[in-house]
């Protein structure tokens, strides 16, 4: 469900951040060199539509700064981002004069905040076993959302699209649930065949 429709400034790119993600960026076109310093100014977030072979897709993320790591003497940055939320991309310019970078207008999605299912809690605990991520605490994930549980498997970004543009909260955990099981069998089958080569 929508709650809010705003305009925010764009920086397209061929990936995807689900909420509470983060990636590193490095920035050196001049205008998203622009842009950055603009949302660092003004304390704003800015927009990543998804796109796919030059073409974008409906949704999208909204992004902080959270840090500046690095300032380049030729201007460049090195930024840590984070998603904050999911947006259906409503217009796009690409160009927003006199600015060098393009906007959109968005309508921001509400946020979820129900807890995963018993099922999907006691999926990624086999999840995360199997996978030896044994650091992270056995209950850590009991008051998350879909969308923390997401994040623990290695979705590429037309997975994670897949996920976000899914209307309800059981749709999207029958999808994650889905793939954890995919995987499992992955690693149940690699693992079987790497104990069939060491008893040989």
């Amino acid at each position: 469900m929508a709650i809010k429709q705003l305009t925010i400034p764009m920086f397209p790119l061929g990936m995807l951040l689900l909420p509470g993600e983060t990636k590193m960026l490095h920035i050196f076109e001049e205008k998203y060199k622009q842009l950055v310093s603009d949302c660092l100014a003004n304390q704003a977030h800015f927009g990543i539509p998804y796109s796919s072979n030059k073409r974008f897709g409906d949704f999208g993320i909204e992004v902080k700064i959270n840090s500046v790591v690095k300032r380049h003497e030729n201007g460049e940055f090195d930024i840590l981002v984070e998603g904050v939320r999911i947006f259906k991309l409503l217009e796009y310019s690409s160009v927003l004069s006199p600015k060098l970078y393009g906007a959109g207008v968005v309508a921001l999605l509400e946020e979820i905040k129900e807890t995963p299912s018993v099922k999907l809690q006691e999926l990624i605990k086999d999840y995360l076993w199997l996978t030896q991520q044994n650091t992270i605490p056995i209950d850590a994930y009991d008051h998350a959302t879909v969308y923390h549980i997401a994040r623990l498997l290695d979705l590429s970004y037309a997975e994670k699209y897949e996920l976000i543009k899914l209307p309800t909260v059981i749709e999207k955990e029958n999808y994650v649930i889905q793939k954890i099981k995919l995987f499992s069998f992955i690693l149940y089958a690699e693992n079987e065949l790497k104990s069939k080569f060491v008893l040989n």
